[in-house]
């Protein structure tokens, strides 16, 4: 069981997470083996063990701001209760029919005053922010034990792996790693299990279960908190108050799509 976390620069070295768990190429192998003998059963002991062996990284001394940051998220995820955070293409459907949520491995942040939460990309203003990153970021939830899954680089490498991508050749030319028919089959054999998301564009996978947190901003006194999040081919705002018994959503909505 792994208990670890790190605060670093934007540019992690997310190598460096997880590192006791089995390798990417021994997770892709089980997936693998699974799926050549169509077994539900070895699916469902390949996530039950990875339920099992990343758990949340309440054990360790944190600091004050991963704490502020783990009772934000917490108080924000909401992967079964979307329309809560805004109105969506999908509705409360994207996440649905699947046993298991996956969170997303790393938050970038920043902290400053809330008035410029609003005007953080102005010219000037955006690159003078100092951001920060939580690697291996694993905060306690609120969902039930026995269906939050941790994403470790490992994992996600394996099921990109397992999926299929897109890379470039040295021309620049994208080439798929396996047949579009092969990829959509393996799809369908895990997507009862995590509901994991074709890249908008083709060729890659979101494979953190959203809302997916791109920037976080956190008021210098820790009260108040603007989240840009992605759900789907979409992407939306929060704000966040703390009040005495935890942070509430402010007001959320969707304020781009793809």
């Amino acid at each position: 069981m792994i208990v670890s976390a790190l605060i670093c620069g934007v540019a992690c070295d997310k190598d460096n997470a997880g590192s006791e768990l089995q390798s990417a190429e021994e997770l892709y192998q089980k997936l693998e083996t699974a799926y050549q003998v169509s077994s539900t059963d070895g699916l469902e002991k390949f996530f039950k063990e990875w339920n099992v062996s990343v758990t949340s990284n309440t054990s360790i001394k944190k600091d004050n701001v991963t704490e502020v940051i783990n009772e934000i998220y917490k108080d924000f995820y909401k992967p079964l209760d979307l329309t809560s955070l805004g109105d969506w293409e999908w509705g409360n459907s994207l996440n649905s029919n699947s046993k298991y949520v996956a969170v997303q491995n790393r938050i970038d942040f920043a902290i400053l005053d809330e008035e410029l939460f609003d005007i953080y990309f102005y010219q000037g203003i955006y690159e003078s922010i100092k951001f920060d990153s939580i690697c291996d970021f694993r905060p306690p939830l609120t969902l039930a034990k026995g269906v939050v899954l941790y994403l470790t680089p490992e994992y996600q490498k394996a099921l990109n792996m397992f999926l299929g991508t897109q890379s470039r050749d040295e021309n620049g030319v994208l080439t798929p790693s396996m047949p579009k028919e092969d990829s959509d089959k393996r799809y369908a054999f895990i997507r009862s299990f995590i509901p994991i998301l074709h890249g908008h564009w083709g060729g890659y996978w979101h494979i953190a279960t959203h809302p997916e947190i791109m920037l976080l901003f956190v008021d210098t006194n820790h009260g108040a908190a603007k989240i840009l999040f992605r759900v789907g081919y979409q992407g939306g705002e929060a704000t966040l108050k703390k009040k005495s018994n935890g942070w509430y959503i402010e007001e959320s909505q969707a304020t781009w799509i793809e």
